[in-house]
Parts: C-alpha cells; sequence; structure tokens
C-alpha cells in the first residue's frame, strides 16, 4: 500500500459508531418480523479535516516525594501505548513527545523541596539531560518524511522508498533515519536508543519536586503559545494528548498566599501547613469544617470568591481553545473516586494524622504508600472524556501494580482518532465497494453492486466553535463534471471528474471539495468502505465534516422477505447466512 504525501482522513472514534443508523437483527431465528423499511440517512458523525496524522502528547508527571514507585511503574509499561500505535494502520503516527513536571515551586514562600527559583519548572519541556537526544532538544520527534513516496504492507513493513534527509525539513532539528524494525523511514531528534528506552530516561523526573503539585496549572503554562521554551511542541493541526500522573490532587494556586509559611496552626487563616490546604481551597464538599472528621459527599471543585486555587474551568476553557475538544484526549493515572450515592460530587474521607493535623485520606493502597482522591483532576477527565471511557482507560487508579491498560487504552483512543475513516456499516448502494477497485468482497456480480453508488450528506463545518464558524455543502464527486458544472443523480463515472475518485489533495479539482467512497482493506465493518473528502487545498483548522449516508446490514436480514437485505445479490435461503447461522457475520 503506497502512502500519500498527506495523510488520509481520519474518523473520529469508533464509540461514535453508535450515533449511525445501524441495523441489528440477529441472523438466526429465522423466520424474523418485517425486514425494516429502505433505511433512510442515519444520524451525523464527525470527521476532523484538517489533522494530519500528527499527535502531540504531553506528560505530567508529579515529581513530589512519594511517587518514585509510581513514575518507575509508569516508564515500564510505557511501551503498551507505544505498541498500540505502531500497530495501527500505516504504523506509528507522526508524534512530539513531552515531560513536564508538577513542581511550580510555592512563590516567595520557601519550603523544603518547593524550587526556590520563583515559578519553579515552570511548566517547561524536560528532557532529564538524556544523552541520545540531539543538542538543544526540548522534546522528542519522531515523524514521517513528507513529500516523498512510501511503499508499506498490511504489516507496516516499508519495501521502498524515495525519502532523503531533504524530506525531514518540515522538523528541521531532525534526521532521516531507516527504522531498524519496520524498514520504514522515519525523522527523529535522536539516536542510538528506542523510542520507548529514551521516554524511559526523559520521564525519569525523580521524587525531588514540590510536595504542593500544581498539575493544571504547569500544563497551561506548558500549552501557553506565550511560552518560548515550549515553541514547536504544540502543532496547529495535529490531535493532543494528555495524561497526568499523580498520588495527590491539583493544587494550581490563584493566590501565592495560599503557601504562607507564617501559618501553621489549626485555627489560623489557612490551617497547617500541608497539602490538606489544597483540598480545603481547592474543593467544596457537604461539610468544609478542618476539624470534622469522616466521610464528605458531593465533593466538587471550588469557584467561589474564598477559592485559593484556579476553578477548573480556567483549564477546560484553555483546552477548548487550544484545540476543539474532537482532537483532545486527556487521561489520568491518579488517586481513584467514588462518586456520592446522591449524584451531585464525589466523595472524600478527612481523618487526623499522626501529628493530628487534618489529613485528606487514601483512597486506594500499595506496598508502601497510596493515594488521594484527585477530585480536581477526575473533573476535568470528565469534561473531555464519556463515562465509558472514564470507567475503563482515562481514569485509572494510580495503586494499580500495573498500567498496562491505562496506557494501552490511550493508546487505542489516539488509534480510533486517527485511523482511516472506515464506516461502521456497509452503505446501502454500495455493498461491494471493492468491485469498482478490483478487490470485490465476493464473487457475486449484480446490477445492485456493479459500482458504489453510495447515498450521502456531507457538508464542511469550517472554524467549528469559533465566532467566524461556516458551513457548506460537499458534493459527491460522482455528480461533478470536469468543468466543475453539477450533473446531479448522475451514475456514468466516464462524465466525472477523475472518473468520479480525484486525488484527496487535487489542484485542479474544478469544485473546493467532494466526497466519494474509497476501497480500504483496513475497513472490515463496512466491506472495505471509507469515505475520502477530496479538495483543492488544505482545509482551515477546526475544520470538519459532518457525514450522513444510508447503511445496511452485512448479513440477510430476513430469510423468507423476497428482499436482498445485504445487497449481495443473493436472497433469503440462497444467502448463507439464511442456510447457516454460523455463516453470518454479526
Amino acid at each position: 500500500m503506497k502512502t500519500l504525501p498527506k495523510a488520509r482522513l481520519r474518523l473520529i472514534g469508533f464509540a461514535a459508531t453508535s450515533l449511525i443508523l445501524i441495523f441489528t437483527l440477529a441472523c438466526i431465528n429465522r423466520p424474523m418480523k418485517n425486514a425494516t423499511p429502505d433505511p433512510s440517512i442515519g444520524s451525523v458523525i464527525s470527521i476532523p479535516q484538517s489533522a494530519e496524522r500528527d499527535v502531540d502528547m504531553l506528560f505530567i508527571i508529579d515529581n513530589s516525594g512519594s511517587m518514585a514507585g509510581e513514575q518507575a511503574t509508569m516508564r515500564a509499561n510505557f511501551p503498551a501505548l507505544m505498541q498500540t500505535l505502531k500497530d495501527m494502520p500505516g504504523g506509528l503516527p507522526n508524534v512530539h513527545l513531552g515531560v513536564i513536571s508538577t513542581d511550580l515551586g510555592t512563590g516567595m514562600f520557601d519550603i523544603t523541596y518547593c524550587s526556590d527559583v520563583i515559578g519553579g519548572d515552570a511548566g517547561n519541556l524536560m528532557t532529564n539531560n538524556c544523552p541520545n537526544l540531539a543538542d538543544g532538544a526540548k522534546y522528542i520527534v519522531d515523524v514521517e518524511p513528507t513529500g516523498c513516496d512510501i511503499t508499506k504492507d498490511v504489516n507496516n513493513q516499508c519495501s521502498s522508498h524515495t525519502c532523503g534527509q531533504s524530506n525531514c525539513a518540515h522538523e528541521p532539528s531532525t534526521s532521516f533515519v531507516e527504522d531498524s524494525v519496520t524498514g520504514c523511514p522515519r525523522c527523529r531528534n535522536y539516536s542510538n536508543q528506542s523510542l520507548e528506552d529514551l521516554f524511559s530516561c526523559v520521564a525519569d523526573l525523580g521524587t525531588g519536586g514540590c510536595g504542593f503539585e500544581q498539575h493544571m496549572e504547569a500544563m497551561y503554562k506548558a500549552l501557553d503559545p506565550s511560552n518560548t521554551n515550549n515553541v514547536g511542541f504544540i502543532r496547529e493541526n495535529a490531535f493532543l494528548a494528555i495524561i497526568f500522573l499523580t498520588d495527590e490532587d491539583d493544587c494550581s494556586a490563584s493566590n501565592p498566599q495560599l503557601f504562607d509559611t507564617a501559618q501553621d496552626s489549626l485555627d489560623s487563616t489557612l490551617g497547617y501547613l500541608t497539602s490538606y490546604r489544597c483540598f480545603e481551597f481547592g474543593v467544596t464538599c457537604d461539610i468544609n469544617s478542618r476539624t470534622a472528621q469522616g466521610t464528605r459527599q458531593n465533593c466538587v471543585p471550588r469557584d467561589d470568591a474564598g477559592a485559593l486555587l484556579h476553578p477548573i474551568n480556567r483549564y477546560i476553557d484553555f483546552l477548548q481553545a487550544l484545540k476543539d475538544p474532537q482532537m483532545l484526549v486527556v487521561a489520568a493515572i491518579a488517586g481513584p473516586v467514588t462518586p456520592s450515592p446522591s449524584g451531585g460530587g464525589l466523595n472524600a474521607v478527612v481523618g487526623m494524622g499522626d501529628d493530628s493535623k487534618p489529613e485528606l485520606q487514601y483512597s486506594c493502597t500499595t506496598a508502601i504508600d497510596g493515594a488521594v482522591p484527585t477530585i480536581r483532576i477526575y473533573n476535568l477527565v470528565s469534561a473531555f472524556t464519556d463515562e465509558e471511557a472514564m470507567a475503563s482507560w482515562a481514569y485509572s487508579s494510580i495503586c494499580s501494580a500495573d498500567y498496562t491498560t491505562a496506557l494501552a487504552g490511550i493508546g487505542n483512543k489516539i488509534r480510533d482518532i486517527l485511523e482511516f475513516q472506515c464506516l461502521p456499516s456497509p452503505l446501502k448502494g454500495c455493498a461491494d465497494v471493492g468491485v469498482e477497485f478490483g478487490s470485490p468482497r465476493a464473487p457475486n456480480q449484480c446490477a445492485i453492486n456493479s459500482q458504489c453508488l453510495a447515498e450521502c450528506e456531507v457538508s464542511d463545518v469550517f472554524n467549528r466553535g469559533l465566532p467566524d464558524e461556516a458551513q457548506y455543502e460537499v458534493p459527491p464527486c460522482l455528480e461533478i463534471a470536469p468543468d466543475g458544472s453539477r450533473m446531479p443523480g448522475n451514475i456514468d463515472r466516464t462524465l466525472a471528474y477523475a472518473n468520479g475518485h480525484p486525488l484527496e489533495r487535487d489542484s485542479s479539482l474544478p469544485v473546493a471539495a467532494c466526497w466519494h467512497i474509497n476501497y480500504q482493506e483496513n475497513c472490515p465493518d463496512s466491506n472495505y468502505a471509507e469515505i475520502i473528502i477530496s479538495r483543492t487545498t488544505d482545509p482551515p483548522p477546526r475544520s470538519f465534516s459532518n457525514v450522513a449516508c444510508k447503511q445496511i446490514s452485512r448479513d440477510e436480514q430476513l430469510c423468507n422477505d423476497l428482499q436482498d437485505n445485504d445487497e449481495d445479490c443473493l436472497v433469503d435461503q440462497d444467502d448463507p447466512c439464511c442456510q447457516n447461522a454460523a455463516n453470518c457475520t454479526l
């Protein structure tokens, strides 16, 4: 399979398949109920248009004194994330990998382990002086060359390419190499080491950091375009993955007086100089007295005038302005939380420590220590993640002995949003898309599947979520004549520009954009159909295409209705699925 200089469009989350009209009738217990009428246009799915196979990954790592074991576990399990990405169609995407600490210091107050430099590590990307990184590198770069031909097989092995150092000009700090495992050309700013081992070096931040961890503000500072130290890490059209690793909740101070060392008693305004201050002035519950012990319910991040931590909306709004939410993956390996019975928030347990000072109790424990519920971080992650993902991989316990599930889940999510834009079910009028491309699914030929005549409604949305958002209809390429005129209902490909299958980027395309169905061997659920939006030029940032198509089942649904439900040219008992349920693909 030959890769194009421009990466293919990709479909946001196969979890979105539930939004598409899909027939789910089983292939057994026939005869079945009456067949569903001719399917109407289904619900809309949204496909990013402005991103390449680019993903920027930022790890926010707690480097306080209790994190040695957790950091080691994360580094040991990191290959699970990378292997998931390497196994995706097309192989490893174009990655930027960055690491920051949670240490922003404590302002003018001198606290042990908190940097005596105002601002601490300031959200600057850290490389830990790893020797195999290029001089001056602030983050890891491993990307594919551009402007050259690369021939890959389905196992992501490269048999040939025409790339060289000049094809790495888009990442000027990199050198051209051929991967020792795949034989594929890459542009890298490191050498003599695997990506996994290099990351393990970079992410080994140690445990000398501040115990007042400011995860969210460190993230903010790292991604803020005004941070000149991190220039180049965030690419405008790249997907962004943010991963927190911590055993304590966020303490992003809006007022440095939070760290006032002169106050250190139970009855002082701020209470004892412990991390309990972060909970007291950053979270509110049904009980808020620092002397009250026991379970507190309905705990949520504070946003009132008395809060001394930034409200989490500061960070939600920041990320939404930085990237469209469909281009964000936010996850955490952190202290587990328990929902309150009323559903109004989360639980926390407050007790007294050995020094008779109030402290948040562990929500999980390890052989050495434990972690407290990270209520603020949970709320940030859940703002960008659905409940199913939160329960499976997006929010995982840091007390687990193995982070493989969490890291592989993050990799799978990235894979889903970068993969080919496979449709979730076969298309009505295009049951066997391979017929037009010399790779039919079945040997049966009939008028139904002699060519692809899918029925879809497609529109572009440019600058989505911004004041100048605009929406445009995208016509089918089959209806576009070489002179740009529209031929509604045309089914003769010889009359259409480029036979109705123009390149993804075609400067001679007589219209701004049109859609067509392509054969893609990585799309078995749709009988190998993906939708391609061909364009004259790259769309602007925050561009998406809304797509809704008529769809059919992959199998014969009824065996006594005299209808070819799956449009494979075999009706009722002639269809293998009706002859034997074992032949059904559902």
